[in-house]
């Protein structure tokens, strides 16, 4: 399984965990809610159901559309602010969310987001969800974080 394909499931995971952490609460964060999320951002991006399908399965987008499709679901969930950066704050619950709690890499996360955030992304905010979702995942393995199993 290609890095990106793993880093997106990792990130669907996380905005699910994320969403679950942050929503009101008459309103659960199940697959279902990311799935609409993921419809409504079909009809911003000209997506597919295609590509939603292969966003839900955690496959590596090809099409420009499906690349979008991540950018417009990653800004739902503030991980991107709407200018196409990465958000610490809830860069950061995300990768506490979707990584193993170990006590000796307490300040990883940080580390993590710090590092990412760092990063000159392309101007495009669908190349730069990509960018953005590559860069977490390296920085995570490189920072010794493993992935909580869900």
């Amino acid at each position: 399984m290609s890095r990106l394909v793993k880093l997106t499931a990792l990130l669907v995971l996380g905005l699910v965990c994320l969403g679950a952490a942050s929503a009101k609460p008459h309103e659960e964060m199940t697959k279902d809610h990311a799935t609409e999320l993921a419809n409504e951002c079909k009809a911003e991006t000209g997506a597919t159901d295609e590509d939603v399908e292969k966003m839900m399965k955690h496959e590596e987008p090809e099409r420009h559309e499906a690349k979008c499709l991540r950018a417009c679901v990653m800004k739902k969930f503030q991980i991107m602010t709407e200018d196409g950066k990465l958000s610490k704050e809830h860069a950061m619950e995300m990768v506490k969310a979707i990584s193993k709690h170990d006590a000796e890499k307490e300040a990883a996360p940080a580390e993590v987001v710090d590092k990412c955030e760092a990063l000159v992304a392309p101007e495009d905010h669908c190349e730069a969800a990509v960018a953005y979702e590559g860069c977490i995942y390296e920085q995570m393995k490189e920072h010794g974080l493993e992935l909580e199993e869900h």
